[in-house]
């Protein structure tokens, strides 16, 4: 028998939850004047960062009235309402589910200078695959995109298809931001494929350090596969 889980308590549940667990960590900030240079691009940005790290996004980000898509099933729907109890906007829907409808919702409010949250991987992956939407919005409203991962240690990485990290109590947590670009109003779709590949590539690379640099190695560095 399934028990129902109601989104108002369980959301508070887990926000609360992530609010205590992200208290006793050690956040370190890198690139933020990458960060400061996008805004001189783009008053608003599109943040994008793999599907696997989207524990560290939700708390290192809270209160920044980021807009982030959640979809509208259940497990979507308490993530979704989690992360507005964190500072987030909540706008529903999938880039896969409804593509067009879920594009038009971000665009609207990076049109009102408001800032995006991507996980540029989901909601199903393949992992470390970057799908077509920041390129788009980037490209329909002129918004900066704007590549950022994250690391931590300890953590455990989940069996899950996107690898999904969860840092542990008093971890060190390292936080990246990348170069950001605005894709041009007029690129053809080739140009267009060319950033995919470049952000794809730029937030690979990112991610690999930042694990890197915490000491990890092997498998348990970004893409995390077996060599």
């Amino acid at each position: 028998m399934k028990i129902p889980i109601h989104p108002g308590p369980a959301s508070f549940f887990g926000a609360l939850v992530t609010r205590l667990l992200g208290m006793t960590w050690r956040i370190e900030w890198r690139g933020l004047e990458r960060l400061e240079r996008s805004r001189a691009l783009a008053q608003q940005g599109i943040f994008c960062f793999w599907h696997g790290r989207l524990l560290a996004f939700v708390y290192c980000h809270r209160g920044w009235n980021i807009q982030v898509l959640a979809s509208e099933h259940a497990d979507g729907d308490l993530i979704g309402r989690t992360a507005g109890r964190l500072g987030f906007g909540h706008l529903k829907g999938s880039t896969t589910r409804r593509g067009a409808a879920a594009l038009r919702d971000l665009a609207a409010a990076l049109r009102r200078g408001l800032d995006t949250g991507l996980a540029v991987d989901g909601s199903r992956g393949p992992r470390g695959v970057v799908q077509q939407g920041a390129i788009e919005l980037s490209r329909m409203t002129a918004s900066a995109v704007i590549p950022v991962s994250y690391a931590a240690r300890p953590r455990r990485l989940l069996a899950s298809w996107d690898r999904f990290q969860l840092p542990g109590l008093f971890a060190k947590v390292v936080v990246a931001f990348g170069e950001a670009f605005v894709v041009p109003a007029g690129s053809e779709p080739e140009e267009r494929e060319r950033y995919r590949l470049h952000l794809e590539r730029t937030l690979g690379e990112l991610t690999a350090e930042v694990d890197a640099s915490l000491g990890y190695d092997g498998s348990d560095v970004w893409p995390h596969e077996d060599h």
